[in-house]
């Protein structure tokens, strides 16, 4: 019986670690950041520094706004990104725009670092001026809230 609860105290403790490690090191990481003429339009590149991939599970802008449109950019190249501010669909025809729910971020796509480049493509009718970022990681939830300036 001893033996049981000191294993069943482990498992605790390790899980409870693991917990706040991954609370206190998320793995989502924002590089790059191109912002529209009128400042309706934004595009953040995300990476995933973590074990696993991760999901976006929602966007939000300002004051936690819903935004006109939000969707996940896989690309090749960071000139891709920039061609989806201006809405030229010619000079980013490397690049594909697909729904939030149907990417997840493949672990080891840090900015700079992957071939394959994410980003989040957030439009609205208004200035924006911070994006905030619900995603899974885990089955956990977190947040990261990127400031424009």
């Amino acid at each position: 019986m001893k033996k049981l609860l000191l294993v069943a105290l482990i498992f605790v403790v390790l899980a409870g670690g693991f917990f706040i490690y991954l609370k206190s090191a998320p793995p989502l990481t924002t590089g790059d950041i191109e912002i529209g003429e009128n400042h309706d339009s934004v595009v953040i590149e995300l990476g995933n520094k973590g074990f696993r991939d991760l999901k976006v599970d929602s966007v939000q802008i300002n004051n936690h706004a819903v935004p006109k449109d939000a969707k996940i950019q896989v690309g090749k190249s960071l000139k891709d990104f920039a061609a989806a501010v201006d809405e030229d669909p010619e000079a980013g025809e490397d690049a594909e725009l697909k729904e939030i729910d149907e990417v997840s971020i493949p672990k080891g796509t840090n900015p700079g670092e992957s071939s394959t480049k994410y980003s989040l493509k957030v439009s609205h009718d208004e200035d924006i001026h911070n994006v905030h970022i619900r995603y899974r990681y885990f089955g956990i939830l977190f947040s990261e809230t990127v400031v424009l300036n």
